[in-house]
This record gives structure tokens, sequence and C-alpha cells, in this order.
């Protein structure tokens, strides 16, 4: 882009062979339309069924089908078609999830919906701005959302809203004239507008320089959907640890088959046994299991938008952390307060006592945009405001009031170049000019200064004075803002040079309290071997003492400015920013930037984002994190979303995270074991017992009807590290069949009866599951032993048979050693 912002518009107008006067003809328009695509940014997401066939290819899947095969091969058809169902399952859970992430995005349509003015043959007319190309000439007003990339020819007083770009919250001033400095990042682009930012002020004309995913917006999202298709890796790992399971089951089906064939003269018992392993729930309970937790969470303001999350939190080694709503509360307090040549705590401010300090308190209520509930202490809007608003409250100067008898007449917004916000406000002699913001703006903009009621010009004294007073508010890690004003007798337009003879009023210096346990998190972060860098809009030296206070430094050179990383070589640059752990005055570009240069070094970091212009930031980061009140694409385009305290939130996700994957490990043990159980059972039985062969339907019941709710309750136990599942499985077969033995034609309801039992008891033992309240444990649990009593009681009926009074002792006493059994375990662990 700098090559259209360091030229005159007249050389870009001729290097892209337009015409001002003219425009672009239809024939030019189409033939770059065919050459450079149209004006749409689109998210580059495959068809959802395409792209979940690419993802379909796994050891899970391929074994999963040779399973079938050989199913449907030996005419087992119900168990090769119920095996088929459970693919054809697993195949439409994708493609909805894939469809799901590009829906997410579809909001990006409304960016080409709207309709733009544009020169075509010499004629003004409205077009669809997706039918902008390059070198088109458009026109622009006030409230226009800008359909492209446009170097402006003609400027008109324009302030844009650039928030969605740059994430500045600043109107921007722009104007036609090339810029010959050098220029770091888009937001110096004074001579440019971007895609998805919008006209606040003013109107104008200028040349399309860029269209759809060319655009720094459409570069923006190609870039979120780049980076996210790497951070999708649960399901992978999930479906990996799966086929290896079933590599090993199989093996061991094959062998204890292998051996009873020469009993049997059939392969029955090999095609139950590898549909009893294709029919492992594994994947199912961790995709519920999921559902379940992102419930949880979402109760506590976390929204786990990326299940991945929970693999790549624990690979994390740099945390970029935004100093409001991490290091500090996200409120502000009016500390202390510089007037007439004094410097006061706020609780000594009295409002109606002296004019200088009743001038000051009612320019800060009257320049103010929030609002402040006192009955219920809530403030919406801008923190600075929030805590004028609190201050002036506790005065009793309301803003009602005020406002009731100084009514606003308009607003001239802050920006990034001159870095004040003033209202014009009407009073009884005519209006006044209410002015805040930047101390050295505030300064630059006064001649005058009114001490104790009285106005006198200012002098060079006065000025060091205050900034020296305004340095050593830094010092204590305050934020301050100069206070200003302006008289008319008369009411002002905009076009007036207001800003300009202000007298000054004083200074205010507020204080942004550290989080109540930021010390304690920010130490657990490093005893992670985490490293935590803050980044801060604040000045170098309120950045300074908040890196301190925090413990995040303990040496200046370990604070850097954005304005110092600007002037930085490549090799500085890279030196300066592995040692700095606080970056103050930071832009969210160079943010991105500076975010880049980790990754870069292979760096797996984490960072957060708010604004539209933190996109890069969350995409490029391994563990995107959206917070506070971001828009929904933020959200979307996150890993995880924490709405309040996300440092906390954070640390919280590394122990769900821990015992997310000691549950699976736990399940993954327990289904081992009814696996293995069951394909000994199957293979065994025959062979003991008249050649009787176990039927699908108690597999089915025990792995799919049963399994699901139990595991599901059991994924919330500790992890079992003995790996005491082979033995479990050994007593588990040898209690089982001796159980089966004499049963007969009941032994499919004794093999329920028993084999569901011991999953019971094994996950009653191991759960603390809580009994004295309603819980998701306790219910998933009862729901299991009325799944595994109706399972026995269905089998009964379908089969038309009784259990004798000793079928039913022999196995009661066989459960009870099953519960000696697993009583002895856990007393050993």
């Amino acid at each position: 882009m700098n090559i259209y912002s360091n030229n005159s518009w007249k050389a870009i107008v001729e290097m892209l062979k337009s015409d001002i006067y003219k425009g672009l003809s239809e024939e030019e328009c189409e033939k770059e339309r065919k050459n450079s695509g149209d004006n749409r940014v689109f998210v580059p997401y495959k068809n959802g069924f395409i792209a979940s066939l690419k993802n379909f290819f796994s050891i899970y899947i391929f074994l999963s089908v040779a399973i079938i095969g050989v199913l449907f091969y030996y005419s087992e058809y119900v168990m090769g078609s119920i095996s088929t169902a459970i693919i054809l399952i697993s195949l439409i859970i994708k493609i909805i999830y894939t469809k799901n992430k590009t829906n997410k995005m579809k909001f990006l349509q409304n960016l080409n919906n709207t309709t733009t003015k544009v020169l075509r043959n010499g004629i003004p007319k409205e077009v669809k701005s997706e039918e902008l190309v390059k070198g088109d000439i458009v026109y622009f007003s006030k409230g226009s959302l800008v359909p492209a990339d446009i170097r402006i020819i003609t400027a008109n007083e324009i302030k844009v809203d650039e928030k969605n770009i740059t994430g500045e919250n600043f109107l921007k001033e722009k104007f036609d004239s090339k810029i010959d400095e050098a220029i770091y990042s888009i937001a110096e682009m004074k001579n440019m507008l971007f895609k998805g930012s919008s006209i606040a002020e003013g109107e104008g004309t200028g040349i399309v320089v860029a269209t759809g995913n060319l655009t720094e917006l459409g570069k923006m999202f190609t870039m979120i959907m780049d980076a996210s298709k790497n951070k999708h890796t649960l399901g992978k790992r999930v479906e990996k640890k799966v086929g290896k399971i079933m590599i090993i089951l199989s093996l061991v089906a094959i062998g204890t088959s292998i051996g009873s064939y020469y009993f049997q003269q059939n392969l029955y018992g090999l095609c139950l046994s590898l549909f009893a392993i294709q029919v492992m729930p594994l994947i199912s309970i961790a995709f519920l299991y999921g559902i379940i937790l992102k419930k949880d969470l979402h109760k506590k303001g976390i929204d786990l938008v990326n299940m991945s999350t929970l693999d790549i939190i624990n690979e994390i080694e740099i945390l970029f952390m935004d100093k409001i709503g991490s290091v500090t509360k996200e409120e502000m307090i009016v500390d202390k307060l510089y007037v007439n040549n004094k410097i006061f705590e706020s609780k000594e401010i009295i409002y109606n006592r002296e004019v200088t300090i009743k001038r000051l308190i009612e320019t800060i209520v009257l320049c103010n945009n929030s609002t402040y509930d006192a009955d219920q202490d809530l403030g919406e809007g801008e923190l600075k405001e929030v805590a004028y608003l609190k201050f002036a409250n506790e005065k009793m100067a309301y803003k009602s009031m005020l406002e009731a008898n100084h009514r606003r007449v308009f607003e001239i917004p802050m920006d990034t170049d001159k870095r004040v916000i003033t209202t014009i406000n009407k009073v009884k002699q005519g209006s006044r000019a209410n002015c805040r913001g930047n101390v050295d703006a505030i300064l630059d903009r006064c001649s005058y200064i009114m001490i104790d009621g009285l106005e006198k010009e200012i002098t060079p004294e006065d000025v060091e004075r205050i900034k020296a007073i305004d340095y050593n508010f830094s010092l204590e890690g305050l934020i301050t803002q100069g206070i200003a004003y302006r008289s008319f007798s008369y009411t002002p337009s905009r076009e007036e040079n207001i800003e300009n003879n202000l007298v000054f009023v004083g200074l205010v210096a507020l204080d942004n309290p550290l989080n109540d346990d930021i010390e304690e998190e920010i130490s657990e972060i490093k005893n992670r071997g985490i490293i935590p860098i803050m980044i801060t809009d604040d000045n170098k030296i309120v950045a300074t003492s908040l890196g301190k206070k925090a413990k995040l430094v303990s040496s200046n050179n370990k604070v850097i400015s954005g304005i110092e990383i600007y002037s930085l070589g490549n090799e500085e640059l890279i030196d300066t920013v592995s040692r700095t752990r606080v970056f103050s005055r930071v832009t969210p570009e160079l943010k991105a930037r500076i975010i880049g240069l980790f990754i870069k070094d292979k760096y797996k970091v984490a960072a957060s984002g708010e604004s539209l212009g933190e996109l890069p930031t969350i995409s490029l980061s391994n563990l995107g994190i959206g917070k506070g009140d971001a828009p929904k694409i933020i959200k979307n385009a996150a890993d995880l979303f924490i709405k309040n305290n996300y440092l906390k939130g954070f640390l919280s996700i590394f122990d769900i995270a821990r015992k997310f994957n000691d549950g699976l490990a736990k399940v993954q043990a327990a289904i081992i074991t009814m696996l293995f159980s069951e394909i000994v059972i199957i293979n065994t039985l025959p062979l003991i017992n008249n050649n009787i062969q176990v039927s699908y339907i108690p597999i089915i019941i025990i792995n799919v009807i049963l399994a699901i709710p139990l595991f599901l309750t059991l994924i919330h136990s500790p992890r079992d590290d003995d790996n005491k599942f082979i033995l479990r499985s050994i007593v588990y077969s040898v209690l089982a069949l001796a159980a089966i033995y004499d049963a007969n034609s009941s032994f499919e309801i004794v093999l329920v009866a028993t084999l569901g039992a011991f999953l019971l008891i094994n996950t009653f033992i191991n759960v603390s599951i809580p009994l004295k309240r309603v819980s998701a444990q306790l219910v998933l649990f009862i729901v299991s032993i009325l799944i595994w009593l109706m399972s026995v009681g269905g089998l009964i009926f379908l089969y038309g048979l009784t259990l004798s009074i000793f079928a039913m002792v022999k196995i009661g006493v066989i459960i009870l050693i099953n519960l000696i059994y697993e009583l002895i375990l856990k007393r050993c662990q």
C-alpha cells in the first residue's frame, strides 16, 4: 500500500490507467474483473462435504472400513450395517462441524451487499459494491461504508472511523496529498481509505486500488482462516488414539479367534470381536463431554470456541496480556488532582467552594459520553469517563443537572493526531468549549491558565511545572489528562479553530488498580514455564511503574514504547523484543507484528484481542483469546473467549485441560478393559459351554447404550497411573465366564448383568459422585443404573426367560467378589 500513499493521486490514476473525468468503461471493468476477480471478501473454506471427506481419512476410518468389509464378506449384515451407520454418523458430525465454522463467517456478506456511487463512462451511477474493480473512480460521503481500499483524490473535511481495520477508537482526518516520509503502518496512511471502515464526516472522491481479498480487510480474514486450519488438533489426536487401540485389540482378537477357530470351524468369534472394537464409543464420549464442558464453562463466562484449546494450552510458552482486565481491574479511580498550583487528594476536593475546582469538575462531566448509576455503582462507557462521573457524583456534581443547565451543541471527537476531545456547551453568556486529553497536547493549545478563579497568561515556567507534576504522577503509575476550556460570547461553528487559545484548569490523575491476585497469577504463569508480556496504551513511564508493581519487570530496560520499535532495524528489533516484558503505546497492528516475530522463531504464543483491529493478533497466535465485550467476529475467530478477568480464566483452563485429558485416559483404560474382556469371553465361551455363541445384542447394550453415560461419569475421575486395566480385564473375564458357565439359554442376560455391574462398580468407586446434591455426574450414573436394569429386564422379556434363585445368588456373589477386588485396588493406589 505504501506505493499509493507515497505518490500523488494523479500518478496513481495514471498508473491504474483510469480517468478522473470519465472513470472506467464497462468493457474495461469486465476485463479487470476477469483478471483480478470481483470485490467480494470470501471465506477460504472449501465446501463442507469436500472438506469433511478430506479429513475423513485416518487410521480409525481405514480400520473401521476394513472391519465393515470383513463383516459383509462373512455375511454378518446386521453388524456390518450398524458399523456402517456409526461411520456415517462420524462423517455427518464432521460435516456439521465444518459447516458451522463456515457459517460463522457468513456475516462477511454484509460487507459485500452494499451499494456505491461510481463514475463509469463519464456518468455517475449506483452499483453493487461487489462490482467494483481496481481503477474505479468512486464517490463517498458521511455515513458511507468504504467499499474497497481507496486512494483519496479529493477530500472535504473527511473524518473516518477505522476501528474495524486498525483497532483504534479515534476518528482519523484524511486528506488527498501524497505522504513524503516513510510509512510504517496503515494507521499512518492518511490519504487512504480501507474497506470495512466508515465515513464519519465530510465527503470526497477516490480511486479503487485493491478489491476483495486483496484489500487489507480481505487479507486479514484470509490470515484468520489460514491460521485456524492448524489449530483444530483435538479430533485428530482422539482419532489417532482410537486407531492405535483398534490396531492392538484387533491383533488380540485375531490371535484369540485363531485359537478358537480350530474348535468352532468358523470365524464368527472374530467377526463379533471386530464388531465390538468398531463400535468403541471413545470418540462419541469425547464429543459429548466437549458439549457438557462447553455448557459448564459458558456459565462461568468462558466460551471454549475451539475444543483443541485443551491440547494447545499445554504447549504455550509466551502469554501476551492486555493491561486492563488482566493485570489491572476494569475500573479507574480519580486519585489526585493538580489545580491552583497545588496537588490535592480526591477526597480533599469540595465542588462548590472554589471557582477553578468547580470549573474542572464541570468540564470532566460535560466533556463526557459515558453514564454512571450511583444506586447500582455501575457505569457504561470509557473507563476514564466513568471514573470522572463517579468522582463528580461523590462531590454532588450530577451529570443530568449540569447538562440540563449547559446543553451540548456539538462535539469535536478525539483522534490520533491531537488526542484531545472537546464539547461545545451553552452557558448564560454564550458558549464554552470544554476540553480534556493528553497533557502535552492540551498545553500546546493553551494560552492562559486559571489560578484561584482568575485567568492569566500561561508562562513557560507554568508549563514546565505542570509537566513536572505530570511526570511525577506517571512515576506513581497514575494515568493523567489535562483539563482546559475556552469561553465564547456566541456559539462557534465546527469550522472555527475552537481548540486553540485555551485556558488551562488542571490535571486529573487516575489510578487503574491492580487485580487483587495479580502477583500470584503472574507467579503461577511463570511457574508453568510461560513468559508473561504486558501490552498497554499507557506512556512508557506509567507502563514501567505498573510492570514493576505487577512483578513483570525489575528494570527499565525491559520496557519499550511503540515509537522506539519503529526506529529499530531488523536485528535490533529482534534483540530488543526478545528481552522486553512490557510494551507501551502499541497499536494493534504493531502488536500483531511483535507476535509475528515470536511465531517466526517457533514460540508457542497465546494472545488476546477485543476489537476488530486485533483480528491478526488472534489469528496469528497459537491460542487466540477473545475477551470483554468483543464483537461476534472476534468470538468466532478466537479459540477461547473469556468475558471477565481473562488471566484468571486462562489459568483455569490448565486444570480443565488436565482433567479432560486425564478423564480421556481413564475412559480409554476402561474401554480397553471392557473390550479385552469381551474378546476373551466371545472366543472362550464356545469352548467351555457347548459351542454357545454370544450375539451382537449384548455388545450393543454394553458398548453403546450403557457405556456412553457410564463413561461420561467416569471421565470426571482422577487418572489412575497404575495402569491396572490388563489385570482388571483378566478378572472381569474370569468372573463373567464363571457366571455364564452353566447359565445355558440365559447366558446373554448373565453377561449383561455381570459385565454391566462390573463397569458400574468400577465407575462408582473411582469417581467422587456427590450424593447430597444434583450434579451431572449423579444424573449420568443414575441413568446408567437404570439402563443396566432395563437392559437386563428387556433381555429377560425378549427371550421369555427367568433366572433361578441359584443363578441370581451366583451372579450376586460374583458381583460382590468384583466389588471387593475394586475396593482392594482402590486402597492400594
